[in-house]
C-alpha cells in the first residue's frame, strides 16, 4: 500500500513539475500589456534609422515571456510616417522598466524594405 502511495504521489509531483514548466515566465494580463507599452518605445527607436514616427503607433504583442525580471516579446508594430502606414515585426529583450533593451527587427512592410534601402540602413533580413 505504501508503495502504491509513493508511486502515485511521485507520478502527481512530475506531472505538477511539467504544468510549472510549461507555464513558467508566460506573462500575466498585467506583464503582457506592460511590455507592449514598453515595446512601442523600443519599435520606435528600432525603425526610428530609417523612417520617422509621425503618428498613431499600435503593438500586437505575440509571445511574451517574463523571467528574473527581464521580458522576452516577440510583437507587431504598426506606425504612420509621413509618407503612408508601415509595420516591422521585433523580437526584443528588455528589464522591466524597458532598460537595457536589445531587438532584432526580423520582418518589415515592403514600403519598409524600400525606406531602408533609401536609407542604406538594414533592419530586417526580409
Amino acid at each position: 500500500m505504501i508503495k502504491k502511495t509513493l508511486i502515485a504521489g511521485g507520478i502527481v509531483a512530475a506531472m505538477a513539475l511539467v504544468a510549472g514548466q510549461a507555464f513558467a515566465g508566460e506573462c500575466s494580463d498585467d506583464q503582457q500589456s506592460a511590455a507592449g507599452m514598453l515595446a512601442a518605445g523600443i519599435g520606435k527607436d528600432a525603425v526610428s534609422k530609417v523612417v520617422a514616427v509621425t503618428g498613431k503607433q499600435m503593438v500586437n504583442v505575440e509571445n511574451c515571456e517574463f523571467a528574473g525580471g527581464k521580458y522576452n516579446v516577440d510583437f507587431k508594430y504598426n506606425f504612420l510616417a509621413a509618407d503612408g502606414l508601415y509595420w516591422v515585426e521585433i523580437s526584443a529583450k528588455f528589464d522591466a522598466s524597458g532598460g537595457g533593451a536589445t531587438s532584432k527587427v526580423t520582418k518589415a512592410s515592403p514600403n519598409m524594405a524600400a525606406a531602408e534601402a533609401k536609407a542604406g540602413v538594414k533592419l530586417a533580413a526580409n
